[in-house]
């Protein structure tokens, strides 16, 4: 820095300390000037800002959270150096502010104007600015009131700086009151005439609210003189201000000694006033002027930014202004930027706009001017194509609106552009997929519903032909020479139909095959142009094809067909979408293919499985019934022979007829387990309705005696009606309540049938498995030896034993009778338990009490 410029900031830093406002707190009139300098431009941020040696600190501000900022950013300097006005429409468009820290960092800065705020003296303090974070620019109304804002900082600043020097002179006279009477009256003189010079009009109160100063601007707003203030009550002379805002701020100010500012209409003036009162030890200073014009003033430039703000509709975009009188447009610099266009290449007039909408959409968007224009709309809105300056064109979002004169006549039309192409593309794209999932999910339940190949296949290629508005679609099951057969089409008229023939193209060899295999895809955009072998070419000319598109049909890892689309009225240029789409549905039609060879593999071995169960079942029970006979011929015989010659023999004697007995009971009782077994299928009865409590009172009278030899105590729920074979429901009870009687080991046997619905949860406990809304849930909680949780399911299975037969009796079949039964009534079992803790037994009846009858 340069000696003069040196001493020319000490200078302004000097003029910026006498004015004390740095540091200060807050003032209504300047946050009401930064306000409206952001409502008349528009913009989110406004500033009133000084500049001291090595900050900018921020005595009003709208729209930012920072006091102050460095000196060295920011844009102020650029009205310090120019002392005027300074408009930057798009920071990031200038290479020198670009990277400015304002602009890359907070607030963002993408648009400034700033004012200097330049003393009487010529010492710039600072700035007024307002600030955008997109680009804009201001008309040139918008520009002068911001030039007459900034000067009512400075009236604001230099009224501060009077009533500091007013204070001051008066603090002196009060405390010197004592002094001499010619420095009194000196400073009284210069009191007087301080008062007398500032524009304010100005009067003081002592503490009785007696006037005992009025400046000659008091008097003129006033309309009173000196002679009728002097010495009254400001209350007796204007009774009209008591229960006011004037009363009230003025008590306030005197009470709490406080300064206090604000607007107020007076009415018997018809005047708006801006008032500052300030509280002194013996009495009020009031300083206040006329600000109607500048209230009209405000209040004016309102409603021209209202108007400009139904026209942009909250977009800033472009903006276009229509003056219908000489029928001449005005558009925005963005306006021309979006299209493409400079300043010189878009003429002012409403015929050229015009012709530059896309000529489908013309008409219809002239006539929704027409309606707005008879105020058929309250807006004009239109969405359409208007052509760029490189010939292509754009989607526009185009939003306006009319204003009338006093006679009803159109006068002007305001409106906004805003670029619409990548919203337009986006709703297409989602069509697009919206199309595609809608196909995937048909083709997917036609492979749920039915797994019917031909069905799947038909609606594939029609679906794909309309949404690829392809001329043939076709499915193509491949051979292993090559050759293959279209097993479904879909063709539109006039083009060759193909649907079953049998085709072999001379120039698909195996090298093609295997290429498909490991998913190749073809896409032509013209057979006429591409590099193919002639034969190949003309075998496609033969069905009329111009462009085609081939994908793979992939069932595991071998090739079963293809899917194919074809072009026949012209070239056609495939694209990422249209593949990708004929990819996922071959897929789709492979995942098909696969599913419907393992569904039939899978009818078979289950028709296999049921034919081998119904056998072993037959074998079962034949076998079982022809050993009855013959065991108990030998069962009557050993028991006669241990009836005679019991203790006649020796002591092994004895011992082997009581194998023998013994093995021939356990015999009889096995095979009587079997025939149960095998009934169970074969010899059930209907379902009928059962109430399960007289079913469990059977089983428990079946049980009777082991129940009285082991002091069992059985409980039960309230139980429900079910449709069922009583029979074997008996016998489900009966088996699982007489487990928990055998499994129990020296203690007293506690045994529990419960049955839940729904949301039920038994004994406190969680449940594997929660019944659905469609079932009865029982179970029988027993407090025996447990099992571990291994063996939970094996125990269901026929002749699976936990435990030797010398310790706990049986045959091994009863569970896996209970699982029969239960899978026979389209329920589950299954086992909860722990080792040494108990078990309980669960099983579901399907809830089919409505019905009367119900044969499975």
């Amino acid at each position: 820095m340069k000696a003069g410029q040196i001493d020319t900031e000490m200078a302004r830093l000097e003029a910026l300390r006498q004015y004390q406002i740095l540091d200060t707190e807050p003032e209504e009139a300047y946050d009401n000037l930064a306000q409206l300098a952001a409502f008349i431009c528009g913009t989110p941020i406004a500033l009133i800002n000084f500049i001291d040696e090595n900050r900018q600190w921020f005595k009003a501000k709208v729209g930012l959270n920072v006091s102050e900022m460095p000196r060295s950013i920011g844009l102020s300097y650029l009205c310090q150096e120019r002392r005027n006005v300074v408009l930057v429409t798009d920071a990031l468009a200038d290479e020198k502010l670009a990277n400015n820290p304002v602009v890359t960092g907070y607030p963002y800065m993408r648009f400034y104007a700033g004012v200097p705020l330049i003393t009487p003296q010529g010492n710039m303090l600072g700035t007024l600015c307002v600030i955008d974070q997109v680009p804009r620019e201001l008309n040139q109304e918008q520009v002068e009131a911001l030039v007459a804002l900034s000067r009512l900082v400075i009236d604001q600043l230099e009224l501060r700086r009077h009533v500091t020097e007013v204070s001051q002179v008066t603090e002196k006279l009060i405390t010197q009151k004592q002094a001499a009477h010619a420095e009194s009256e000196s400073a009284r003189i210069r009191i007087a005439n301080l008062l007398e010079s500032i524009t304010d009009a100005f009067f003081a109160l002592d503490k009785k609210w007696r006037f005992t100063y009025i400046n000659g601007q008091a008097e003129l707003l006033l309309q009173k003189n000196q002679n009728e203030l002097l010495n009254q009550s400001i209350w007796e002379v204007f009774p009209e201000l008591i229960d006011t805002t004037f009363h009230r701020e003025y008590h306030r100010a005197m009470l709490e000694q406080v300064s206090v500012e604000f607007e107020e209409f007076y009415q018997p003036l018809k005047c708006w006033l801006q008032v500052h009162a300030y509280p002194a030890k013996d009495g009020l200073s009031v300083y206040f002027q006329d600000i109607t014009e500048r209230r009209r003033t405000a209040e004016a430039l309102r409603e021209s930014e209202e108007r400009w703000q139904l026209a942009l509709h909250g977009n800033n975009d472009g903006i276009w202004d229509w003056n219908l009188k000489t029928n001449e447009v005005f558009f925005s610099t963005r306006w021309k930027e979006m299209l493409g266009y400079k300043d010189h290449e878009v003429s002012n007039g409403w015929d050229e706009w015009t012709k530059l909408i896309h000529p489908d959409e013309r008409d219809w968007v002239l006539q929704a001017w027409k309606d707005h224009f008879a105020k058929k709309t309250p807006f004009y809105v239109c969405e359409y194509r208007v052509q760029c300056q490189d010939g292509s064109y754009k989607w526009i979002l185009d939003r306006g609106q009319a204003l009338w004169d006093a006679s009803g006549d159109i006068v002007r039309m305001v409106g906004s552009y805003t670029d619409i192409t990548d919203r337009k593309q986006a709703d297409e794209e989602l069509k697009r997929q919206n199309l595609r999932s809608q196909l995937f999910a048909e083709i997917t339940l036609k492979i749920r519903e039915s797994l019917q190949i031909d069905e799947i296949l038909k609606t594939t290629v029609t679906e794909v032909q309309k949404l690829l508005q392809a001329d043939r679609v076709l499915v193509f099951q491949l051979e292993s020479d090559g050759s293959g057969t279209v097993v479904q089409e879909a063709v539109l008229p006039g083009w060759p139909v193909i649907l079953g023939r049998n085709l072999l193209d001379s120039c698909f060899k195996e090298e093609y095959i295997e290429r498909y295999r490991q998913g190749r895809v073809s896409a032509m955009e013209d057979i006429q142009a591409a590099h193919i072998q002639p034969c190949h070419r003309e075998f496609l000319q033969q069905f009329a094809v111009r462009a085609n598109l081939v994908v793979p049909i992939r069932v595991r890892e071998s090739i079963w067909g293809l899917l194919l689309a074809h072009q026949c009225s012209a070239p056609r240029r495939w694209n990422n979408f249209e593949t990708e789409l004929l990819k996922q549905i071959g897929n789709q039609i492979g995942i098909a293919l696969s599913q419907a060879q393992l569904l039939e593999k899978e009818s078979q071995q289950s028709q296999e499985l049921a034919r081998s169960n119904a056998e072993l079942e037959q074998f079962a029970y034949v076998a079982s019934h022809d050993l009855q006979e013959p065991l108990r011929m030998v069962t009557s015989y050993l028991q006669l022979l241990e009836r005679r010659y019991k203790n006649q023999l020796d002591a092994n004697a004895d011992q082997f007829i009581n194998y023998a007995v013994d093995g021939a009971r356990r015999m009889q009782t096995l095979i009587n387990d079997l025939l149960n077994y095998s009934r169970v299928s074969t010899r059930g009865q209907p379902f009928m309705s059962v109430n399960c409590s007289i079913v469990l009172e059977q089983a428990i009278a079946n049980l009777q005696i082991a129940i009285a030899d082991s002091k069992a105590i059985v409980t039960h729920d309230l139980l429900p009606e079910v449709m069922a074979d009583a029979t074997q429901l008996i016998q489900v009870f009966q088996n699982l309540i007489g487990n928990a009687i055998k499994f129990c080991q020296n203690q007293q046997p506690r045994i529990h049938i419960g049955v839940a619905k729904p949301d039920a949860n038994p004994d406190g406990e969680s449940l594997n498995l929660i019944p659905s809304v469609d079932e009865w849930l029982f179970w029988v909680c027993d407090n025996g030896i447990g099992l571990e949780s291994q063996y939970s399911e094996r125990i269901f299975i026929i002749f699976q034993r936990l435990h030797g037969r010398e310790k706990y009796p049986g045959t091994g079949i009863g569970l896996a009778i209970c699982k029969k039964i239960i899978e026979r009534h389209g329920g589950r079992i299954w086992v909860e338990s722990k080792l040494g803790e108990g078990s309980t037994f669960y099983f579901t009846i399907p809830d089919r009490a409505s019905k009367q009858l119900w044969t499975p």
